[in-house]
């Protein structure tokens, strides 16, 4: 039974509900402003498109790299600019050309990218499994530092998984772009707040040629002295090959060129032979400097440098890198205190 005074409505009617306008708009908005937030949203595939043009310079190649149609690459990347507001690549008769933001957003659109790469793998592998600490290092600190560390973190601990990788590029930035977790190298102590760092010991440099050089055995007080001389190193990215040449540039000297060889080896053979001049650490020219195969020459760098350890945040509570420092920490304190003791004369 219907109570009494209450009104019978007809079929197919319902009473209107007034919603207050406010509550309307705001919703409408809510939902426009999802759409516009999901459609602007940077996408890794966009990310790809920009760094393989601005690795090879050419939307034609960059496509050919990433198996695309160079109309779907060239698409991707205007969304990306749309996105962001801002140009990032200029075409030019050299190629494509990165601009003011598009090197602003290199580095991010690198870490970005590799960390993606770096999620799908640790899913894809079995949950028995742990990703190996990449460690990068420079020749020098691998060959005469680093072997011993090596063979202490083998002995020790067995079952550590690490894997070691030689350094192409600037320490610090494969470390900023996480190529690498953790980098040991030898150069001056870096001024960068974004990753982490820790001086292991102070390396010494010298200044080597063939032993019938005419500066060896001379003591020299200027770097213009020897300004005229064919630098040989093994890649001018290492830290104090760029601080000697910045030494160089300051004396306006004519300069005798710069021969990049690959490697620290191909460096002392060269120098042997009479090619030029090289500042390597003391540590990779001990040797042949005691049996006469180099010569000294007496110029003291009017900068200091340091084998030292840098890393990416996040990685201090990662039990297999607090491991590798402790042990490299051991390792050079032990070499540092035979190094001195070998420098003390005898009573």
């Amino acid at each position: 039974m219907r109570p009494s005074g209450t009104a019978r409505l007809p079929i197919g009617f319902w009473p209107r509900v007034s919603v207050p306008r406010t509550i309307g708009v705001h919703r409408a908005r809510q939902r426009a402003e999802s759409d516009v937030d999901w459609r602007r949203a940077v996408n890794i595939k966009q990310l790809d498109a920009f760094l393989a043009v601005a690795q090879s310079r050419s939307f034609t190649q960059a496509a050919r790299l990433l198996g695309l149609a160079q109309p779907t690459v060239t698409a991707r990347i205007k969304a990306l600019e749309q996105i962001l507001d801002a140009p990032l690549l200029d075409r030019t008769a050299g190629g494509a050309q990165l601009t003011p933001a598009g090197r602003r957003l290199h580095d991010y659109a690198c870490r970005i990218v590799r960390l993606s790469e770096l999620a799908q793998h640790c899913v894809a592998e079995p949950t028995d499994r742990t990703h190996p600490l990449a460690i990068g290092a420079a020749e020098c600190i691998t060959t005469y530092r680093l072997v011993p560390l090596i063979e202490y973190l083998h002995l020790r601990h067995g079952g550590l998984g690490v894997s070691l990788h030689g350094l192409d590029d600037d320490p610090v930035s494969l470390v900023r772009e996480e190529r690498v977790d953790c980098a040991f190298f030898i150069g001056p102590r870096p001024a960068t707040p974004d990753v982490h760092h820790r001086t292991l010991r102070r390396e010494s440099l010298s200044l080597v040629a063939a032993p019938s050089h005419p500066l060896v055995g001379t003591v020299v007080v200027s770097a213009a002295e020897f300004a005229a001389q064919t630098l040989v190193c093994a890649h001018r990215l290492s830290s104090y090959q760029r601080c000697l040449e910045a030494e160089l540039a300051v004396t306006g000297e004519p300069g005798g060129g710069v021969l990049a060889l690959g490697s620290i080896d191909a460096v002392k053979r060269g120098v042997g032979e009479g090619i030029g001049i090289a500042l390597l650490p003391t540590v990779a020219v001990r040797d042949e400097l005691r049996e006469g195969l180099l010569g000294r020459i007496g110029w003291r760098p009017p900068f200091e440098v340091f084998s030292q350890c840098v890393w990416r945040r996040g990685l201090d509570d990662d039990p297999s890198f607090a491991t590798v420092l402790d042990a490299a920490r051991q390792v050079l304190a032990e070499d540092e205190a035979a190094d001195s003791a070998a420098l003390r004369p005898a009573c």
